[in-house]
């Protein structure tokens, strides 16, 4: 492997010295995503890159990749930043590619209902420039605001909307994407073709740029819709908003967005803020389409809440909770470190779900809150959240939550969500031999492993020596396991986070 030196000077000469930085802070900053990872994760993984770089074009991400060749760097794409399963984290330093450069909206097609965008555009600023020729998204990422066109698509996020207009993946028309020899592939086409093989959009909808890297996309546009109006109800547990949403689906009802925020939730927004919504189990649902069909709608929807206990909430603040839909994490601010669980479960089990994620919480002696949406008739969203301190030698046994969460989803007939540095265990579970085939499949695209490797099939660490260059993912389960177990026989709930202390004890 060539030296850094001689990859700095051949990074500079494609790009420019004011697009290619090794610093210390600079590499530091690119060390997580939104989720923490404990100070002891630096033992098995090199987290800061040795360089972060920021192509502007196509052609300039296919000749990073093909210098990977030259320098023996490894590569790890990188949008928002806005994932929490490490997926965009470097395990070995190598390059890390951040494509918030690439942020041209290339066409609208109002004939055709679809829009052409880089990599790099924020769903925020797209959802924007279409609201101005009056279209819109029909799903937004729960991260819109910060969250990529490319980070989203890698990391198959869940989204705002699909439970009217279908799932984000079912947005995405065509992508281009960089292949790990530097060749560029168009996937799809802005019709459908038919055909297993006459689309390969699939394919890297989801695989977090380890097939390659999304560089331009093509998506599905709506009408602007003529009414939006938001609607928020209030439960005496989170298990009958729970039954609420579940309710919604029974009935046959189709809002545009249903979500249940338990009442943890906000007594960490009124730590956060004073003028907060008085805590309780809320269900938040929001309502588009023309004007006399959403008024029917609400009608419909406030009769289902009432029957099941729900009390209708005043309408400023049910639009206040509807325009921070997309700042659900806000309680980071208390702690220092916050961590997701994404996980997906039956709609017909939601209750149960939402119920497992509070014993958790409460069994682990964690400070958290639950979250939980709903993205079509048998589907639903659930994706707590927990606090941490990141360093603190116990900060990382709050992952513990995440493997005992995932487990559960798995029991109820639901998965885990992404691919990354803490998700790699979990494929054997969901997929059994035919994980093997999806290591054939990287071996095929990327023989030498060198587009964000390690966080598929197998799970590197940061050394390359035979025997510790990886974790077996039994073992990480295992050791997320014993994290939990520590976490179970904790004398003490944290109480680190002290202003939600006090919030709680008001």
């Amino acid at each position: 492997m060539a030296g850094l030196d001689y990859a700095h000077r051949r990074l500079v000469n494609t790009l420019g010295p004011e697009r290619v930085a090794r610093g210390e802070h600079e590499r530091m900053v690119y060390s997580h995503d939104f989720a923490s990872l404990p100070k002891i994760a630096l033992i098995q993984w090199r987290l800061y890159p040795d360089f972060v770089v920021l192509p502007r074009t196509t052609p300039e991400v296919a000749a990073i990749v093909k210098l990977s060749d030259e320098t023996g760097l490894p590569i790890t794409p990188r949008g928002g930043g806005t994932g929490s399963v490490g997926a965009a984290v470097p395990n070995r330093g190598g390059v890390l590619l951040d494509l918030r450069s690439m942020n041209r909206i290339v066409s609208l097609d109002p004939s055709a209902r679809t829009v052409t965008s880089e990599a790099g555009v924020t769903w925020r600023d797209l959802d924007a420039f279409l609201g101005s020729k009056g279209f819109a998204l029909p799903v937004l990422p729960d991260a819109a605001p910060a969250s990529t066109i490319g980070g989203a698509i890698n990391g198959g996020a869940a989204g705002t909307g699909s439970f009217r207009h279908g799932t984000l993946r079912g947005s995405v028309l065509d992508l281009e994407v960089v292949l790990p020899d530097g060749s560029v592939l168009r996937t799809g086409s802005a019709v459908d073709l038919g055909g297993a093989f006459a689309d390969l959009t699939p394919l890297f909808f989801g695989a977090e740029g380890t097939l390659g890297i999304v560089t331009q996309a093509t998506l599905r546009v709506i009408p602007k819709p003529e009414t939006s109006r938001a609607a928020a109800y209030s439960f005496a547990s989170a298990a009958a908003a729970a039954r609420f949403l579940r309710g919604i689906v029974d009935a046959g009802l189709m809002p545009f967005h249903a979500a249940l925020l338990d009442r943890e939730h906000f007594v960490f927004e009124r730590a956060l803020r004073a003028d907060a919504p008085e805590p309780a189990d809320t269900a938040l649902v929001s309502l588009q389409g023309p004007k006399d069909e959403v008024a029917d709608l609400e009608k419909s929807v406030d009769a289902l809440a009432a029957s099941v206990g729900g009390a209708k909430v005043p309408a400023a603040v049910a639009l206040e909770l509807w325009e921070r839909r997309f700042m659900m994490y806000g309680a980071r601010r208390l702690s220092r470190g916050l961590v997701i669980a994404r996980t997906l479960v039956p709609v017909s089990r939601l209750e149960e779900g939402v119920g497992r994620a509070r014993d958790l919480i409460h069994q682990l002696k964690l400070n958290g809150a639950v979250h939980a949406t709903l993205l079509d008739t048998s589907t639903a969203y659930l994706a707590p959240y927990v606090l941490m301190d990141d360093t603190a030698p116990s900060g990382g046994t709050a992952l513990g939550f995440v493997k005992k969460l995932g487990d559960a989803a798995l029991e109820l007939g639901g998965h885990p969500m992404g691919l990354g540095l803490f998700m790699v265990f979990n494929l054997l579970k969901m997929h059994g031999r035919a994980t093997g085939a999806m290591g054939s499949v990287k071996g095929v695209f990327d023989p030498n492993r060198k587009v964000n490797g390690g966080k598929t099939t197998e799970l590197w660490t940061k050394f390359t020596w035979p025997v510790i260059n990886s974790i077996p993912p039994g073992m990480m389960g295992f050791g997320l396991d014993a994290a939990a177990f520590l976490r179970r026989i904790k004398p003490t709930r944290d109480t680190f986070v002290r202003a939600y202390e006090r919030a709680k004890g008001a």
